[in-house]
């Protein structure tokens, strides 16, 4: 069975960008949220989502560090974080135990599938 992915991204052209690139390595798009409140709210409604490939920069109250923190409070799902910037605070405040990923834009398909199927793996092991 395909994993689920999430895409929380709120550009709309990188957003379709993710969701050709996702389905071209064969996963399925559990959904798209452009919030970290949607994203928060697809988690708790769809509960077999196997990944999470998360902006860091999001319209709305909530960034992606803070939208990860709180996915980590409701449910251990893997975080792969996206973003335009390598600053070494963006970096370093990134750094929590259900991120598993941290890839710069722009995004390329096979990185992508690697890094997808790193966090996977490696939150599998970890979970036993």
């Amino acid at each position: 069975m395909a994993k689920k992915i999430l895409i929380v991204e709120d550009d709309k052209m990188l957003c379709t960008i993710f969701q050709m690139f996702i389905q071209e390595l064969g996963y399925e798009i559990s959904g798209v949220a452009r919030t970290g409140e949607d994203a928060l709210k697809h988690i708790d409604i769809f509960p077999d989502v196997d990944c999470v490939l998360m902006d860091i920069q999001l319209d709305g109250d909530l960034d992606g560090i803070s939208t990860a923190r709180l996915i980590g409070q409701k449910r251990w799902v893997p975080v792969i974080f996206v973003s335009g910037t390598t600053a070494p605070e963006v970096v370093q405040s990134a750094a929590m135990s259900n991120v598993y990923g941290f890839i710069t834009k722009p995004i390329y398909r096979q990185n992508l599938g690697v890094s997808i199927e790193y966090a996977c793996a490696k939150c599998k092991l970890e979970m036993g």
